[in-house]
Formats: C-alpha cells, sequence, structure tokens
C-alpha cells in the first residue's frame, strides 16, 4: 500500500546504451507493476528479441516500439507508472540518441528528479554532458547520477568514485542542483531495488529506496485528486 506522499514525476537520461530501458523495466518487473499476461509476453519476447542469454531483457518493457527494438535504440518517450510501499512514481524513458534530443527535453518537462545514466565503463560521454545541461536549462530541482554496469568494472569503489567526482565538478561549472551520486547494475538489479551485496563500500541507499525520500514539486503536488 503506498500512502499519500504524493506521486514523483522522474525521468531518465544519458548517453545510447548506458541502460535506462534496462533500468526502467527492471524497475517495472520487481516493484510488480506488470500484469502476468505481460510478464508472459515478456518471456517469449526476450527469446524473440532480446540482448540477454537465456534471461528476462527487462528494456523490451520500456521499448514499445518495433522499430526501437529492430534499431536497438529508444526512439519515443515511453511513460510508465509503478509504485513503491511509499508512494507511486510516472517515470520516462528518454531517448539517448543525438538525433532525439528533442523527445528527451519532452520526457524532461515538469519532471522532480533526473536520472542521468553514466556507463561505468565508458565514463562520461558528450551526449551524458549535454543532456545535464538541458535538465539544468530546465530546472530540474533533484538530480541521481546513476553509474550503471557496476558488474562490468568489478564493482569498482575506485572507478565509481572517480565517475562521481567528474560529473560532480562539471555539475558544480554548469550550475546543476546538487548531484546524488548511486553505483548500480541494472542488468543483475544491484543497488537497484535494495542495497547490493556487492558493493559493501557503498552505504547508501537504493536508487528506489533514494527516491522514496525526495519530495515532489508543487507542480506534481497538485495532480493528486
Amino acid at each position: 500500500m503506498t500512502d499519500d506522499s504524493g506521486l514523483l514525476r522522474v525521468f531518465t537520461c544519458g548517453s545510447v546504451d548506458d541502460g535506462k530501458s534496462t533500468l526502467i523495466g527492471r524497475l517495472l518487473f520487481e516493484t510488480g507493476s506488470i500484469p502476468s499476461d505481460v510478464a508472459a509476453a515478456l518471456a517469449i519476447d526476450s527469446r524473440r528479441h532480446g540482448t540477454v542469454a537465456d534471461g528476462i531483457d527487462y528494456a523490451l518493457l520500456a521499448d514499445g516500439l518495433e522499430a526501437e527494438r529492430e534499431q536497438g535504440i529508444t526512439i519515443d518517450v515511453a511513460y510508465r507508472y509503478f509504485a513503491s510501499a511509499r508512494r507511486t512514481y510516472i517515470l520516462a524513458d528518454t531517448p539517448g540518441h543525438e538525433l532525439y534530443t528533442r523527445n528527451m527535453v519532452t520526457g524532461a518537462s515538469n519532471a522532480d528528479v533526473a536520472i542521468i545514466l553514466v556507463d561505468a565503463q565508458l565514463g562520461i560521454q558528450t551526449q551524458t554532458r549535454r543532456h545535464a545541461l538541458i535538465v539544468q536549462a530546465l530546472a530540474v530541482p533533484q538530480v541521481v547520477l546513476a553509474v550503471n554496469k557496476m558488474d562490468l568494472v568489478d564493482w569498482s569503489q575506485t572507478r565509481f568514485e572517480a565517475l562521481a567526482s567528474e560529473f560532480g565538478a562539471f555539475a558544480k561549472e554548469s550550475k546543476l542542483p546538487s548531484v546524488h551520486a548511486i553505483p548500480l547494475s541494472a542488468l543483475t538489479g544491484d543497488n537497484l531495488i535494495t542495497s547490493s551485496t556487492r558493493m559493501p563500500w557503498y552505504q547508501g541507499l537504493s536508487l528506489l529506496d533514494h527516491l522514496d525520500t525526495l519530495t515532489p514539486s508543487d507542480s506534481a503536488a497538485a495532480d493528486q485528486p
């Protein structure tokens, strides 16, 4: 059961292949926000279209367009509702490719929090910085830096801290709001819903637990029935 903490509007952004759709798909799946028939169809689609060997491709829950599945990128804004024990969320999966930056702006409008994803292996890209500047221009009040794919860097504290520091310096220079960095793996689920045992050096909250602590803007609160 959710309480009256208010609807929180979240959107994800970042460079292509940073794992936005996988993060959203797994959030939906792990919070029980998809019906059983959709879960069954997901298993079939994962075998047909998926990129995860012998497993569920959670990205397919967010990548709803057949063209996206064929191209392997998100080209439209997909809005999804999910709920934690505390509140309800509306989450926008926005395009990472530079050709679809305009769609990203649409998804960011009126958001309470931006989740900016970074691939732990590839680091901060030009498109990462471009999206961060859009977040600043649209005055999104709260920002989470999700350092994704930590499984590909052996859960390295050093790598996480280097990326958090690099982005923090850029955020300060660009006058972004305070940024909260979280190391995670959307693929494995570590630090997504619950805290990860693979990164004992990280003492902070999981992504969902952190989102639960955030405050909706006045515009979001006004939309409540």
